[in-house]
């Protein structure tokens, strides 16, 4: 009795507070190949993004996430909170049977050559890369994993590029329904030849894959409306295949492209524009239909790019940044990236915290109420949750942190506002060989703060920081060497 004589005589709101909360949906949303200059939320440019600018202002954006130079090694460590090296995936995945078809044929020209191969040189191999593997451990746990074994709904709609092998396909990897493509890229238009399948069962031809891709997405949040969710949007814009100087043909919707005539947008950069906008467009359609729902609210939404623009072949946009796709320069590692979540976060937040990619994996494994693993696998596990980062308006720093990257040879290092950038040859995944080359190279040190676009070489006149930084990065490498 007095138990319930204190419980009426607390406000009503007290109570209402110590109630259990719903566990959040999570929508995830990544966007293929978009610069950091190709959304008007970051940059100007004629290239219109409304409804991601919208989640960032309802929301949180943030001006430094960064991520890795290419799209699989991104993929990997959202989904296991590594970096592309511990996960396996340090380039495109190995294509599983198919490769190992190709090691044999190669096996076989190698040994019709008279000249014997130098013992141990990796660049003598005509393909060393097929020899070394990039798959996902066995042993890692990816996020859907994780949130399905707690009880969500999982499914997955666009590009995967994970893995070909059954093992590493999104239904062994935890999401319950995939809509999509298994490779690195795809036309956007579905012809006879498609490789779009739905649960392993091809899709019809005609449709272009923005639009399916947001339907499937827009089915899946509505047939799961009375249990969380989560939903993982891969776009494949804005990837190639799309108009540029070699290729005269759009990939864009006519709407879109005739939008942008309109706005006196030469090609090829209308078609990009095109894809893209078309693609905020869908994103604006799954916003509306968790509002329609009822479950805005409680939903977190995250959307990002997986590496910057590519400059070489298309008319990306970077902004103020150096470089692009495929490097480790800002312009190819930092993208757009804006997270909502109406309960929690409060709209206008501005974070230029050192955000990242595999920070994605602990936010959602947080915001589930999960903990997050300090392992996965035999690596640490380097992804951080940006809940409490965000909740405080961006005020929370986060921990004090070292990230790297490596590509082909194309090195990074970061710390707070110093940034370490070389180029080794490439090693085709011999860490051992890339720290022995890196150790002999001299790198760059740009202090970010005071120079965004990476244009003053520091090294020299900062070698406490040059130095530091070289060793951490050397120590990274030599983590992996076989």
């Amino acid at each position: 009795m007095i138990r319930l004589l204190t419980l009426l005589a607390l406000p009503f709101f007290a109570v209402l507070s110590a109630a259990p909360v719903a566990r959040p949906n999570i929508v995830l949303i990544i966007t293929d190949d978009q610069g950091y200059g190709d959304s008007t939320g970051f940059w100007k440019t004629d290239l219109e993004t409304p409804h991601l600018d919208a989640i960032g202002r309802e929301g949180a954006r943030f001006t430094r996430f960064r991520v890795n130079l290419l799209c699989a090694p991104t993929r990997a460590s959202v989904m296991t909170g590594l970096d592309s090296l511990a996960s396996g995936m340090w380039r495109g995945p190995s294509e599983g049977p198919r490769s190992e078809e190709r090691t044999q044929a190669k096996a076989k020209k190698r040994a019709a050559k008279s000249a014997p191969r130098p013992a141990g040189d990796a660049n003598a191999d005509d393909d060393p890369e097929s020899r070394i593997e990039r798959r996902l451990a066995a042993d890692l746990r990816l996020l859907p994993q994780f949130l399905k074994a707690a009880g969500y709904a999982t499914g997955a709609f666009g590009k995967w590029h994970l893995g070909y092998e059954p093992a590493n396909s999104p239904a062994a990897r935890g999401f319950d329904s995939f809509t999509g493509f298994i490779g690195g890229a795809h036309p956007y238009w579905l012809r006879p030849n498609s490789r779009v399948v739905t649960n392993g069962a091809p899709v019809p031809t005609g449709a272009h894959t923005t639009d399916l891709f947001a339907d499937r997405a827009i089915g899946f949040i509505r047939a799961h409306r009375e249990r969380p969710f989560f939903c993982y949007l891969a776009f494949n814009a804005v990837h190639g295949p799309l108009r540029n100087a070699e290729r005269d043909a759009d990939s864009a919707r006519p709407e879109w492209l005739a939008y942008y005539e309109r706005k006196g947008v030469p090609q090829p950069r209308r078609d990009y524009n095109a894809v893209m906008t078309h693609a905020d467009a869908r994103i604006g359609d799954v916003l509306r239909t968790l509002a329609e729902l009822g479950l805005a609210e409680n939903t977190l939404v995250i959307c990002h790019s997986d590496n910057g623009g590519i400059l070489h072949s298309y008319p990306s946009n970077n902004g103020p940044l150096r470089g692009g796709k495929g490097q480790t320069y800002e312009g190819g590692i930092r993208v757009p990236a804006v997270m909502r979540w109406p309960a929690v976060i409060a709209a206008g937040t501005v974070s230029d915290a050192n955000a990242a990619h595999y920070d994605v994996f602990a936010t959602a494994l947080d915001a589930a109420g999960l903990p997050v693993p300090a392992r996965n696998g035999r690596f640490p596990v380097q992804g951080v949750s940006l809940i409490p980062h965000v909740r405080s308006g961006a005020r929370e720093p986060l921990a004090d942190r070292h990230q790297f990257w490596d590509l082909y040879g194309q090195c990074g290092a970061l710390h707070g506002k110093w940034k370490l950038v070389g180029q080794i040859d490439n090693h085709h995944g011999r860490f051992d060989l890339a720290a022995q080359q890196a150790e002999r190279t001299i790198f760059q040190l740009y202090d970010l703060d005071a120079d965004l676009g990476e244009t003053r070489d520091l090294a020299a006149v900062e070698p406490a920081v040059y130095d530091d930084l070289k060793r951490r990065h050397l120590e990274w490498l030599r983590q992996f060497a076989r």
